[in-house]
């Protein structure tokens, strides 16, 4: 099964910051919902930014994941 992976790049208040995302999160499905998801996490973790801005995207197959036949999506949990 090949899992795709993302790293977006965001610019929080001047400061880069990269963002490693791949398709085993539940709420990822894409690179738009990895962009969005990245988005959500960065506004999460710095309530206070005023400008957090999208600097770049890269999708790649995850080679850590090549060794697997399955890989189950991760159970969406809330707590």
């Amino acid at each position: 099964m090949i899992v795709n992976a993302y790293e977006i790049t965001l610019e929080v208040d001047g400061v880069e910051s990269v963002i490693q995302l791949d398709d085993t999160y539940p709420s990822i499905e894409d690179w738009k919902t990895a962009t969005h998801f990245a988005f959500m996490l960065a506004r999460h973790n710095y309530p206070e930014a005023v400008h957090i801005d999208l600097v770049s995207v890269a999708e790649y197959e995850a080679e850590e994941y090549e060794e697997y036949d399955y890989i189950y999506e991760a159970p969406m949990a809330i707590n």
